[in-house]
Protein backbone atom coordinates (compact mmCIF):
# COMPACT_ATOMS: atom_id res chain seq x y z
CA UNK A 1 0.00 0.00 0.00
CA UNK A 2 1.18 3.46 -1.22
CA UNK A 3 1.62 5.96 2.18
CA UNK A 4 -1.23 8.14 0.53
CA UNK A 5 -3.77 5.40 0.54
CA UNK A 6 -2.78 4.09 4.30
CA UNK A 7 -3.44 8.29 4.87
CA UNK A 8 -6.50 8.03 3.00
CA UNK A 9 -7.56 5.19 5.36
CA UNK A 10 -7.00 6.77 8.35
CA UNK A 11 -8.29 9.76 7.48
CA UNK A 12 -11.61 7.77 6.37
CA UNK A 13 -11.58 5.68 9.61
CA UNK A 14 -11.33 8.89 12.13
CA UNK A 15 -14.35 10.59 9.84
CA UNK A 16 -16.56 7.47 10.51
CA UNK A 17 -15.45 6.90 14.10
CA UNK A 18 -16.68 10.71 14.88
CA UNK A 19 -20.08 9.95 13.31
CA UNK A 20 -20.47 6.79 15.30
CA UNK A 21 -19.48 8.67 18.13
CA UNK A 22 -22.29 11.24 17.15
CA UNK A 23 -24.71 9.58 15.63
CA UNK A 24 -24.36 5.67 16.25
CA UNK A 25 -26.97 3.17 18.73
CA UNK A 26 -25.01 0.62 20.55
CA UNK A 27 -24.44 -1.08 23.65
CA UNK A 28 -21.80 -3.68 24.77
CA UNK A 29 -22.77 -7.42 24.85
CA UNK A 30 -20.94 -10.85 25.53
CA UNK A 31 -19.12 -12.90 22.86
CA UNK A 32 -16.59 -15.56 23.13
CA UNK A 33 -16.23 -14.90 26.83
CA UNK A 34 -15.06 -10.88 26.92
CA UNK A 35 -16.88 -8.03 26.78
CA UNK A 36 -17.15 -6.37 23.00
CA UNK A 37 -18.40 -2.38 22.76
CA UNK A 38 -20.70 -2.55 19.43
CA UNK A 39 -21.69 0.67 17.58
CA UNK A 40 -24.05 0.77 14.60
CA UNK A 41 -25.04 3.74 11.71
CA UNK A 42 -26.63 3.84 8.86
CA UNK A 43 -27.73 6.26 6.56
CA UNK A 44 -29.57 5.42 3.48
CA UNK A 45 -27.14 3.12 1.40
CA UNK A 46 -24.27 3.32 4.09
CA UNK A 47 -23.53 1.63 6.95
CA UNK A 48 -21.11 1.86 9.61
CA UNK A 49 -20.07 -0.79 12.07
CA UNK A 50 -17.95 -0.51 15.23
CA UNK A 51 -16.89 -3.72 17.62
CA UNK A 52 -14.26 -3.01 20.01
CA UNK A 53 -13.31 -5.45 22.86
CA UNK A 54 -13.05 -3.85 26.05
CA UNK A 55 -11.66 -6.27 28.51
CA UNK A 56 -8.79 -7.07 26.41
CA UNK A 57 -5.62 -5.55 27.21
CA UNK A 58 -4.64 -5.01 23.94
CA UNK A 59 -8.03 -3.39 22.89
CA UNK A 60 -8.81 -4.79 19.32
CA UNK A 61 -10.91 -2.88 16.85
CA UNK A 62 -12.77 -3.15 13.84
CA UNK A 63 -14.69 -0.32 11.71
CA UNK A 64 -16.99 -1.98 8.63
CA UNK A 65 -18.56 0.34 6.16
CA UNK A 66 -19.99 -0.45 3.72
CA UNK A 67 -21.98 1.12 0.84
CA UNK A 68 -25.22 -0.18 -1.10
CA UNK A 69 -24.63 -3.73 0.59
CA UNK A 70 -20.95 -3.67 -0.39
CA UNK A 71 -17.97 -3.38 2.00
CA UNK A 72 -15.70 -0.54 1.03
CA UNK A 73 -13.32 0.19 4.03
CA UNK A 74 -12.39 -1.94 6.36
CA UNK A 75 -10.18 -1.56 9.15
CA UNK A 76 -8.90 -3.42 12.39
CA UNK A 77 -6.34 -2.12 14.96
CA UNK A 78 -5.09 -2.64 18.54
CA UNK A 79 -3.39 -0.14 21.27
CA UNK A 80 -0.27 -0.62 18.32
CA UNK A 81 -2.06 0.31 15.26
CA UNK A 82 -3.31 -0.89 12.36
CA UNK A 83 -3.43 -4.48 11.70
CA UNK A 84 -5.81 -4.68 8.58
CA UNK A 85 -6.98 -2.42 5.78
CA UNK A 86 -9.16 -2.86 3.39
CA UNK A 87 -10.28 0.28 0.83
CA UNK A 88 -12.33 0.55 -2.27
CA UNK A 89 -12.65 4.41 -3.28
CA UNK A 90 -15.99 5.37 -4.44
CA UNK A 91 -19.16 7.74 -4.16
CA UNK A 92 -19.37 6.29 -0.37
CA UNK A 93 -16.74 9.00 0.90
CA UNK A 94 -18.61 12.07 -0.17
CA UNK A 95 -21.93 10.73 1.84
CA UNK A 96 -19.79 9.92 4.66
CA UNK A 97 -18.31 13.07 5.02
CA UNK A 98 -21.76 14.31 4.42
CA UNK A 99 -23.41 12.49 7.22
CA UNK A 100 -20.52 13.94 9.51
CA UNK A 101 -21.63 17.22 8.95
CA UNK A 102 -25.20 16.71 8.49
CA UNK A 103 -26.65 18.65 11.12
CA UNK A 104 -30.82 16.60 10.68
CA UNK A 105 -28.66 13.72 11.91
CA UNK A 106 -27.70 15.16 15.42
CA UNK A 107 -29.48 13.67 18.31
CA UNK A 108 -27.56 10.79 20.07
CA UNK A 109 -24.71 12.56 21.53
CA UNK A 110 -22.88 10.43 22.75
CA UNK A 111 -18.91 9.54 23.74
CA UNK A 112 -19.69 6.12 22.61
CA UNK A 113 -16.49 4.83 21.19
Amino acid sequence: MTADRNERIKWLTKIAIGVLRQRGDGGYFDHEGGRVRAVDFRHNELSLSFRRRVDDVDRPATLVVKYDGEKVLVASWTVDGFTRRSYSPGRWERLLQRCDRMPALAGHPSDVV
